[in-house]
């Protein structure tokens, strides 16, 4: 989308629903001469007149070259107070793709244009009636394939983040108007604000930004389907918990150690949640050839998995669980998820079986406590992801990380005893980066970007 600071003044419309034929479709319109557009084509007109507030009214569109006119509901929002920010309109009627086509056309030769991808939301944000995360938020929802994603949309939407975002830039502008109100009278030798005082102030806020900085940093990394690895030894039954949990025979299970050489995956759902699981060859440091390639192979997997199930098999001889139990420990200090789970239960024969998950692919024996893990998982993933949308996330990460470094820069200041002009610089740096963050501070191309991404109509 090009020129988005032009045109904001000119009656747009387009189709808001989806295309196809429904029961109901809707047209929607916004700008200051949208009621006047109205009255040359609605009956009956006198509705239209001394409109002040918000009006539904049903009544027929009249259209050039038809025989008859089309009914149809008008929603109409007369002043600036709707979603757009201005007079704005909403046509609903059958949803027939002639006659919603019909409709629009006579829109476009009564004087309106066709809205650009996004536009009505950009009128919205550049009225003030939404911000820049709550915009982005509306084509999240619109995308969301999972619950996870619907989640995050909705409470981005809902203004979470931007409470939270507004909250730290209140405070560093009371910190900054301070700091300031010093400059005035240094030579007074008037002290606004104590510089330990200042100091915690600066370090609290510094602390609430990494959390949303580190917050989105993980929304980035977890942007799409969520992978779950399934790892272990050799012949520890990862195959065959694969192609069980998959419902398929897609992985070919044999007594042989490392038949698995290629990286096998398959979309799973439980709940609310969707994720991948990939099933990876066993751990075998001492490969060379082939195997020492699918090794490679399954280190790069378990390392950019959002959770590894690592599959401990009731099977293994003493020496083999030793070296299993190291693998674990290495694993469970890793900076990802991990669940371990104990496989091959219905072979273990009568041997106490151990604290944990213990599971059978043959028998389907705790195959739904596993499930419940997974979910518990991803639940408590989405939590620690908070409001953040990955696009939202992506945008917002260097401007997160300058306004991180700048208040680390302003600490440092202030512990140094550096002059109150430094600690002020690096505080205005902040603001200008949390700025960039909630729509504060834009640019033409930052708003392209954004909102060419939607569909249009909305």
């Amino acid at each position: 989308m090009e020129g988005t600071s032009l045109g904001m003044e000119d009656l747009i419309a387009a189709v808001a629903t989806p295309p196809g034929t429904a029961a109901r479709s809707v047209i929607r319109l916004s700008g200051a001469s949208v009621v006047e557009l109205l009255r040359q084509r609605f009956q009956p007109a006198a509705a239209l007149s001394h409109l002040k507030r918000a009006h539904r009214i049903v009544g027929q569109y009249t259209l050039e070259g038809w025989r008859g006119p089309v009914p149809v509901d008008l929603w109409v929002w007369p002043t600036q107070r709707s979603y757009t920010g201005q007079p704005s309109a909403e046509i609903q009627m059958i949803g027939s793709p002639q006659i919603v086509d019909a409709v629009l056309t006579q829109c476009y030769r009564d004087g309106a244009r066709p809205a650009r991808a996004g536009e009505f939301t950009l009128r919205a944000f550049l009225a003030g009636r939404v911000d820049l995360f709550q915009a982005e938020a509306v084509l999240g929802v619109i995308d969301a394939t999972d619950h996870e994603q619907l989640h995050a949309a909705l409470s981005q939407l809902a203004g979470g983040l931007s409470h939270r975002i507004t909250q730290v830039r209140e405070s560093l502008l009371l910190h900054l108007a301070d700091l300031e109100a010093g400059l005035d009278f240094v030579e007074e030798d008037i002290e606004f604000v104590q510089r330990p005082l200042l100091m915690a102030r600066i370090r609290e806020v510094r602390t609430l930004v990494e959390e949303l900085w580190q917050q989105g940093t993980a929304r980035m990394a977890g942007g799409g389907l969520p992978q779950v690895v399934l790892a272990g030894l050799p012949n520890a039954g990862k195959s065959t918990l694969f192609n069980r949990l998959g419902g398929a025979q897609r992985a070919i299970v044999s007594a042989v150690a490392g038949t698995t050489r290629d990286v096998l995956s398959v979309e799973m759902s439980s709940g609310k949640f969707r994720w991948t699981l990939l099933d990876t060859a066993g751990l075998d440091e001492s490969s060379s050839g082939i195997a020492a390639a699918a090794e490679a192979l399954r280190r790069e997997q378990v390392a950019s998995a959002d959770l590894v199930l690592w599959c401990s098999s009731l099977m293994l001889s003493e020496a083999d669980a030793a070296i299993d139990d190291l693998a674990w420990k290495q694993l469970e200090n890793a900076p990802h998820a991990a669940l371990r789970i104990y496989t091959q239960a219905d072979r273990a024969g009568p041997q106490p079986l151990p604290t944990g998950q213990v599971v059978s692919a043959e028998t389907g024996e705790g195959l739904g406590g596993l499930r419940a893990m997974i979910e518990d998982h991803f639940q408590r993933r989405a939590a620690h992801h908070g409001e953040w949308l990955a696009s939202t996330a992506a945008r917002s990460h260097d401007a997160l990380e300058r306004c991180v470094h700048a208040l680390r820069s302003a600490e440092s200041a202030a512990a140094n005893q550096l002059g109150d002009e430094l600690l002020s610089m690096e505080l205005r740096a902040a603001l200008d980066a949390l700025g960039e963050v909630c729509g504060a501070v834009h640019t033409d191309d930052i708003l392209d970007r954004i909102f060419s991404r939607f569909c249009i109509g909305k």
